[in-house]
């Protein structure tokens, strides 16, 4: 036929998707709605408003009002997502038979092309007496040098046209690596650093050239280049991990990558569930420690510490989120749950993605509590958080958007997912590795008896 049919563009398919959900949403409400008994008055029927039905009515309004947003804010990425791989469908498809396998591969050699420069930056980071090379965030904390030029590498000449979408921690830096002297926001890097810069540099373009370039165009990559800057700050380097995350088209993690790059030898641990992808090089433990529950370096709330001693598990301390999750891998603890925040989802990307290649899992608490539900965080670029549950999660100084909004001893459970940060992780975790995968009832029956027991035993979600 002539005119040729072209395609629906972009923007009135986003509208019919909004349609197709709305109504999706309000036919589900309608056929859940039971009338009320009707009675007669002066020959007109009328319905008497029960304060309840009323109440609970506009309870779940508020929930259907939050969960048009978070899916609208869904469908924002996917066309994004869409638009940015129009090009590459259109093209031969990938005669790859193992692509998730061979990202793994080429990002394990992409870690290896950076750990010599960040061992150059750590010699000097790490010594106090060189503190013009670090300055503090504005989430309180550390960021170096360091931390901005790898993400760069990453972003910017690694996987830059590879993928749908890219999301990185350090998104709002700015990097200039082309035009001496290299500067990374206002800091300059000194000129002993411009020889590696440029050295390594030049291998990731190279490892870039090898990526397939359809292959992973409906996938959105995080990136975390330096997960544990802290340690990486105060010389406990062994605790330093790069997380390369790669999500399919509704956020859920396919494949990734963690790295530590600072110990002797390295050691990581990648992986692809769906291709049977298992690969890398672990300190294991020498007497493997799977009834340990790892705990943070910050306060571990009630609830946890209940949990624990139902259990009869053993504390492991634990620092940075990377690493926790290596030591399940490792057997130097079986289980990290936690119902507090204080990380995001370039922490949890790649960790999800190798934990469940390696057998095991790093899911949401909510849907485990409810009915042992397995479900991971959404991985998904986004201006609005995807997770988000109103009036279920604690305003935080970590998670609030706007710093100001949050008051120290006032707690606000927050309904506007407009109040909270778009990629931090509101709804705890549960972190197994596969020999604790066994004990999936046995742990959430214990964690049904530490709700039930109190107040200030039931999980606060941060």
């Amino acid at each position: 036929t002539y005119p040729p049919r072209l395609p629906t563009p972009p923007r009135l398919l986003v509208e019919r998707m909004r349609v197709l959900v709305l109504l999706t949403v309000l036919a589900a409400s309608a056929s859940a709605f039971t009338p009320l008994a009707p009675r007669s008055l002066r020959g007109l029927t009328v319905v008497r408003a029960n304060p309840t039905v009323v109440e609970e009515l506009t309870n779940e309004n508020a929930v259907l009002r939050n969960e048009i947003t978070r899916k609208d804010a869904i469908i924002e990425g996917l066309l994004e997502t869409l638009a940015a791989s129009a090009m590459s469908t259109s093209l031969t498809p990938s005669t790859h038979a193992t692509p998730l396998t061979d990202l793994c591969q080429l990002s394990k050699e992409a870690c290896d092309a950076v750990t010599p420069m960040l061992k150059a930056f750590y010699e000097k980071i790490a010594d106090q007496r060189h503190g013009g090379s670090s300055k503090l965030k504005s989430d309180a904390t550390y960021f170096t040098i360091a931390d901005g030029i790898v993400q760069h590498m990453f972003i910017e000449h690694l996987f830059n046209g590879k993928f749908a979408q890219i999301v990185g921690e350090e998104d709002e830096s700015v990097i200039n690596i082309v035009e001496k002297p290299f500067t990374v926001d206002d800091l300059t890097v000194p000129e002993e650093f411009n020889p590696i810069i440029e050295a390594t540099l030049a291998k990731v373009k190279l490892l870039a050239d090898r990526i397939d370039d359809k292959a992973f165009m409906q996938m959105t990559a995080f990136v975390d280049p330096i997960d544990g800057t802290r340690e990486f700050a105060t010389a406990r380097g062994e605790y330093v991990t790069i997380l390369l995350g790669f999500n399919d088209n509704v956020g859920n993690p396919n494949a990734g990558i963690m790295y530590r790059p600072l110990t002797e030898p390295v050691t990581w641990a990648a992986g692809a569930a769906s291709e049977d992808c298992v690969m890398g090089h672990l300190d294991m433990a020498e007497e493997p420690q799977h009834k340990g529950m790892l705990i943070t370096d910050a306060k571990v709330s009630p609830f946890i510490n209940q949990l624990i001693d139902e259990l009869g598990y053993e504390r492991v301390n634990s620092v940075a989120s990377g690493n926790r999750a290596m030591m399940l891998l490792e057997g130097k603890g079986g289980a990290y749950i936690r119902d507090t925040g204080g990380f995001a989802k370039w922490d949890t990307s790649a960790p999800t993605a190798v934990l469940e290649a390696y057998g095991g899992t790093m899911s949401k608490l909510p849907p485990f509590l409810n009915d042992k539900s397995l479900v991971p965080y959404t991985h998904l670029k986004s201006s609005k958080n995807l997770d988000f549950v109103p009036g279920k999660v604690h305003l935080t100084l970590s998670n609030a958007k706007v710093k100001k909004t949050f008051v120290k001893g006032v707690d606000v459970l927050v309904q506007d997912v407009a109040t909270i940060k778009e990629y931090s992780c509101v709804e705890g975790l549960v972190a197994l590795d596969s020999k604790c995968m066994g004990d999936l009832d046995a742990i959430h029956e214990a964690m049904l008896k530490v709700k039930e027991e109190g107040l200030w035993s039931k999980p606060v979600f941060t």
